[in-house]
């Protein structure tokens, strides 16, 4: 489906109940409310509350740590929880997208949801990354070592047990950032592998070789 082995994991429409038609709303709390009043545990995102309490309207207020309604970004922190989470809010004429990153183990999980006319439901096409579109960043990086050379070989990304990508939600804009989750060599883990712009209601990728040929 979407990054295979390098488990960027969209959260799936299917055997999903009955969408919200009112989900429109342009305060990101209020959109993180409607996907855990739709979606147990936020689909693939499985947040679950160690305590196994349900994640209810006052619980998301109380893991807030940052809620920036105005630039639509929130994170959530909590000791129930097993990792961090981030939210961004892409807002478009029609709705928005809803993009959410758990971080904090091997592989990162993030689902993205989409709100419209047609109410809220997962949208596990809207960002194209999958585990060829993740190799061609590192080389467009220029993060791929030549054959015989020392470095990072495509090999070791095809072969990486967890996330090979981390999104990075902007604080505001509209703009994600691509880093690379590898961690053999050192060196590379944290590198930039490009980005990804909301336009006209789409995540469009750009990798460092398009940045740099505009």
């Amino acid at each position: 489906m979407i990054l295979l082995k390098a488990s960027l994991i969209l959260a799936l429409a299917s055997a999903a109940p009955a969408s919200n038609a009112n989900c429109a709303t342009t305060n990101i709390e209020t959109a993180l409310r409607h996907v855990f009043e739709r979606y147990k545990e936020g689909g693939v995102l499985e947040l679950r509350r160690e305590s196994g309490d349900p994640i209810t309207p006052q619980f998301i207020s109380e893991s807030l740590k940052i809620r920036d309604v105005p630039n639509g970004y929130a994170t959530l922190e909590s000791s129930e929880f097993f990792e961090t989470y981030e939210a961004a809010l892409f807002k478009n004429p029609t709705g928005y997208h809803l993009v959410v990153v758990g971080s904090g183990a091997s592989v990162d999980h993030i689902a993205v949801f989409k709100c419209d006319a047609e109410g809220l439901r997962a949208d596990n096409m809207a960002l194209p990354l999958g585990l060829e579109e993740a190799v061609q960043l590192y080389r467009d990086a220029g993060l791929i070592a030549p054959k015989g050379k020392k470095g990072l070989t495509e090999k070791t990304v095809r072969d990486w047990a967890g996330s090979v990508l981390a999104l990075q939600l902007p604080r505001k804009g509209r703009v994600i950032t691509i880093t690379a989750s590898v961690e053999e060599p050192e060196s590379v883990y944290g590198k930039k592998l490009g980005t990804i712009e909301y336009v006209d209601s789409k995540f469009v990728v750009h990798s460092l070789a398009k940045a740099k040929a505009r």
